[in-house]
């Protein structure tokens, strides 16, 4: 069974479907990721981990604010890119926003791989929530 509609309304899904929008919608998800994390791993204090977002609204950064060595994690929009910035692990990745063949917002790798917001969250955050 086929998931492309036979008619869509692209053009409203795709004008929905920007770069402000998802990103918004990320920063609500991470937030909700962070709390999960600390209450699932049941983090003492030096351990916590905390998600802010800048006052401009471009950046969230998320890390252990107390944990030394200090690892961080910014998430940012950076022209028509959401870019993910992880200085302790020397990488640097963009996604772009896109509408697919099915008629869902993405989130498009350079590659070309399509990701689903938790798919983004899950490869930017999880060795910061979790470990290598």
């Amino acid at each position: 069974m086929s998931t492309i509609p036979q008619e869509l309304d692209w053009v409203s899904k795709r004008a929905a479907c920007n770069v402000g929008q998802v990103f918004d919608e990320l920063c609500a998800e991470i937030m909700k990721d962070v709390e999960a994390v600390n209450l699932a791993r049941k983090l003492k204090d030096y351990d916590l981990v905390s998600a802010n977002v800048l006052s401009d609204h471009s950046t969230i950064v998320i890390g252990q604010p107390m944990h030394v060595p200090r690892v961080v994690v910014k998430i940012g929009v950076v022209g028509d890119a959401i870019m993910v910035s992880d200085a302790s692990r020397k990488a640097d990745w963009a996604v772009k926003v896109s509408l697919n063949s099915e008629g869902r917002c993405i989130l498009k790798s350079d590659d070309g791989t399509e990701l689903e917001r938790w798919q983004f969250r899950k490869r930017a955050l999880e060795h910061l929530f979790f470990g290598d």
